[in-house]
């Protein structure tokens, strides 16, 4: 009886979704944003254009090219509002530039420069919480007469106040400074969550994207996605809201939400996003690759995409290794050899993958937050052309971009190679994930299939040569870090390279 409830309400959501509203179908946010590679950049640690030490919004304008030239499409950029924070989730005004990054019109002539180059650009919107330095916080903890007393979460109730956190951990009722109270802040004492049963709240983070839309951003990423409520259906309601809005002002802006969760719960907001990231997708490949055991992944990935896309076809997966909020896969991988291993596989991915800035270098960095945000190393030898925001730890000598860049065997020279093939085959962009029938289990084989082309990525882990049986034909090599031969035929059974990463063509 469950399943059939939950089937309905499926197709409800779809064709609500569709026939329901007077906004245009996802679809058309999706065409443009569907197979593109991302790349994650936090500001502060990527270029400084100024002198300062600081990365700034006119550093990433001027690093553009560098992102082109690698094959990039689209840039997501963590947090750029004013901030009193290093990180910038906690905002202090949603209509300021953080100044240590520079001015609005800084920012503008950014996603001018960005789409002259056919780069989307989507910003973070931190909308589950502001600063407490924030204005609306300022006056609502100090007057109960606030105009924005009700604009975030209080209780006098002490027993209340000691209820459990819905994430585990700390107690997230703050107590107020200035009075008997305390306020709900989720995630942290310094950034309060606002109150989304309040229609003014709702008015005004729809007003801020507009502000951003009109102004020319592509979309937006929606950081703690499934913490609006601490509920599911009001938080696919409230999504489902705020997406209409958003595509009644540009039907192509994009939706990219932060559900970190396990694949069954974030299944749900394929309904009321664009997009979201593939945080199962991620954690299974650098585990099976980290094991050098490929058994069921290519088909667990294709049980996850579909899953994913089952209620609504036109949804996007986000693929990616690791991001701001996690170790760096090369800290969790220590192994150059298995970083490019990992990225072969989720690179090639349906979707939208995305890569955080410093991966394509293979920069490491472990917990605290900081250590994992490090300062991009642009040059190994001359520490000017960094930034210097916080101390790095990196081996500069193993990092640095201008030691990368002319060695075609370095991390940076694949991730070019592959991203690049990637954006020059439809097949490895849009294809469907065909689980190729394979009896080594460090071995990786994933078919993709569009329209009349079929490809497979292809990976020997070993450290001998390994046969593996594939499908009769003649095959185009696009790539391999193995063979010179730029053909491949073969009836029954393939040879494989030591260490061979082997994309081919049928």
């Amino acid at each position: 009886m469950k399943k059939i409830v939950s089937l309905f309400l499926g197709v409800f959501i779809s064709i609500t979704l569709f026939f329901g509203c007077d906004t245009q179908p996802v679809a058309q946010s999706t065409k443009d944003y569907n197979g593109r590679v991302f790349y994650e950049v936090f500001v502060r640690a990527f270029n400084d254009s100024d002198g300062d030490g600081i990365g700034d919004i006119n550093g990433v304008t001027e690093e553009l090219d560098y992102m082109k030239e690698m094959g990039i499409e689209g840039i997501w950029l963590m947090p750029i509002n004013k901030s009193p924070s290093y990180h910038g989730y906690d905002v202090i005004d949603y209509y300021a530039i953080n100044e240590d990054y520079g001015t609005m019109e800084d920012f503008k002539r950014l996603l001018d420069e960005a789409h002259k180059r056919g780069i989307m650009v989507i910003m973070d919107m931190v909308i589950n919480h502001t600063s407490s330095k924030n204005s609306w916080f300022m006056d609502a903890s100090s007057n109960e007469n606030s105009k924005y007393r009700d604009w975030y979460l209080w209780t006098k109730d002490e027993n209340k106040a000691m209820e459990s956190s819905p994430m585990g951990g700390d107690n997230p009722w703050i107590k107020n400074a200035h009075k008997e109270e305390y306020y709900y802040a989720l995630f942290w004492k310094e950034m309060p969550d606002l109150n989304f049963h309040n229609n003014e709240v709702k008015d005004e983070m729809k007003k801020i994207a507009k502000y951003y839309l009109d102004m020319g951003v592509d979309g937006f990423r929606l950081d703690a996605a499934k913490w609006i409520y601490n509920d599911a259906g009001s938080n696919l309601k409230w999504w489902k809201e705020y997406d209409d809005y958003v595509k009644s002002v540009n039907p192509k802006a994009v939706l990219v939400g932060e559900v970190w969760d396990n694949i069954f719960a974030m299944s749900p907001y394929q309904n009321v996003l664009d997009s979201f990231f593939n945080f199962s997708a991620g954690e299974e490949i650098i585990k099976s690759v980290s094991e050098s055991s490929f058994n069921g992944l290519a088909s667990n990935l294709k049980d996850n995409y579909e899953l994913l896309t089952e209620e609504n076809k036109d949804f996007v997966p986000a693929p990616f290794l690791t991001n701001h909020d996690q170790n760096r896969v090369m800290s969790i991988l220590n192994d150059e050899r298995k970083l490019k291993e990992a990225a072969a596989i989720y690179l090639t991915l349906p979707g939208t993958p995305y890569v955080y800035y410093g991966e394509e270098l293979g920069m490491t960095g472990e917990k605290p937050d900081e250590r994992i945000r490090e300062p991009f190393i642009w040059d190994s030898k001359d520490d000017s052309k960094n930034t210097k925001w916080i101390d790095s730890i990196n081996d500069k000598e193993k990092v640095g971009y201008n030691l990368q860049k002319d060695d075609k065997n370095s991390i940076y020279s694949f991730y070019k190679d592959i991203i690049n093939l990637r954006k020059n085959n439809d097949v490895l962009k849009y294809g469907d994930i065909i689980p190729v029938e394979n009896k080594e289990s460090k071995v990786f084989i994933m078919g993709r299939k569009y329209a009349k082309e079929t490809a497979f990525v292809i990976i020997n882990s070993t450290d001998a040569e390994a046969n593996i049986t594939l499908e009769e034909g003649n095959y185009k090599v696009l790539y391999s870090n193995g063979r010179k031969d730029k053909k491949i035929k073969t009836k029954s059974t393939l040879n494989l390279k030591p260490q061979e990463i082997l994309i081919i063509k049928k």
